[in-house]
């Protein structure tokens, strides 16, 4: 059965895209304001602006010329912010000046571009000259922040709690949408943390992390094997083999390698042992349409995991930011390198 998307695809680029961002933090807000009020001000925070999200209230609260104490008040600050997607460096400063236009006399007002990359320098400061020049005009306080598509995947994924179950579920596929639309920076550095629990053992000794077919994925080049409150092998990925197997005729009636490299005999070999094994320690029928994520071998580590509970669902992690590296060395020296560091504090 086609998996449910919750954003469209197929339709004109940039206003699909747009709206499917839009309808991301709609669901966002409406699932949860404090966290869209956290989410918002984090990705904002580089213009320095903090956004209360919703009306406040207040008790015997003077007005500003002290004339008289009404019982009580609700108040609630205007913000607007006015969003400019652009693909590709596609980008207009004509366009974006002119959208300064769209501001009226609100508390917060935000130019906020979204864009695949990080914007050069130069257009940068040409656009902040620009809304400099505009709030001297008309006494104005327009703030303009540039973001990626990335760094609202990021974000988001800091800000839900292990337990948003949905909307987790909706951030995968705005993920996986940005990835076919080719809006997210080289995933060469993203590390894809999964829960591994009982069949860790398993996994790090074969090279293989396995999950039902059904599961999607998105692109990454490397596994990191959590259990009990930490990152504890991590490995480079290499393909990832969708597999159905007959233990009893040691036959694979499919085995199609859906990315990376083409499959091998030894990439046969491993998942059938991988799969019998499993089925001996654990229990578990793995044989059936399931996902076979290969690496070339599993490097241990130690990389801890601060706030309260577990790991539900998979995370992702750009290791180049946590190690400061612009290139990736290799996977023995990125798990010494990521020991006793700390996430999700």
């Amino acid at each position: 059965m086609s998996k449910v998307h919750y954003f469209q695809r197929y339709q004109q680029k940039e206003n699909v895209i747009t709206n499917n961002t839009l309808l991301l933090l709609s669901r966002l807000y409406n699932d949860n304001p404090h966290r869209f009020e956290a989410f918002i001000n984090t990705l904002l925070s580089d213009v320095e602006i903090s956004c209360d999200i919703g009306p406040s209230f207040t008790q015997q609260q003077g007005n500003s010329s002290r004339s008289s104490i009404p019982d009580g008040a609700i108040v609630q600050r205007s913000m607007k912010v006015l969003i400019e997607t652009k693909l590709y460096d596609n980008q207009y400063t004509d366009q974006l000046i002119r959208h300064l236009d769209g501001f009226a006399n609100e508390e917060i007002q935000v130019l906020l571009l979204i864009n695949p990359s990080t914007p050069i320098d130069s257009f940068d400061q040409t656009i902040q000259h620009a809304v400099s020049e505009h709030n001297k005009a008309h006494q104005t306080d327009v703030r303009y922040c540039a973001v990626t598509f990335k760094e609202i995947i990021t974000v988001l994924d800091d800000i839900l709690a292990d337990h948003d179950f949905t909307m987790k579920e909706v951030l995968d596929d705005y993920r996986a949408f940005c990835v076919s639309e080719y809006l997210l920076a080289k995933h060469e550095s993203e590390m894809r943390a999964v829960p591994t629990g009982d069949s860790f053992n398993e996994n790090f000794e074969h090279g293989i992390y396995f999950a039902p077919a059904s599961r999607g994925f998105s692109p990454h080049s490397y596994i990191g094997l959590y259990k009990q409150k930490s990152i504890r092998g991590i490995g480079k990925l290499l393909k990832v083999v969708s597999a159905n197997y007959e233990p009893q005729s040691q036959h694979f009636s499919s085995a199609v390698c859906i990315s990376g490299s083409d499959i091998t005999d030894e990439d046969k070999s491993r998942i059938a042992t991988m799969i019998d094994d499993t089925q001996k320690q654990l229990g578990w029928n793995i044989s059936q349409n399931h996902n076979f994520f290969i690496v070339d071998k599993f490097f241990s580590t130690d990389f801890i995991k601060s706030s309260k509970g577990g790991l539900i669902g998979s995370k992702f992690f750009d290791l180049s930011n946590i190690l400061d590296k612009n290139s990736m060395p290799d996977c023995a020296e990125i798990a010494d390198l990521l020991r006793d560091k700390h996430w999700g504090e």
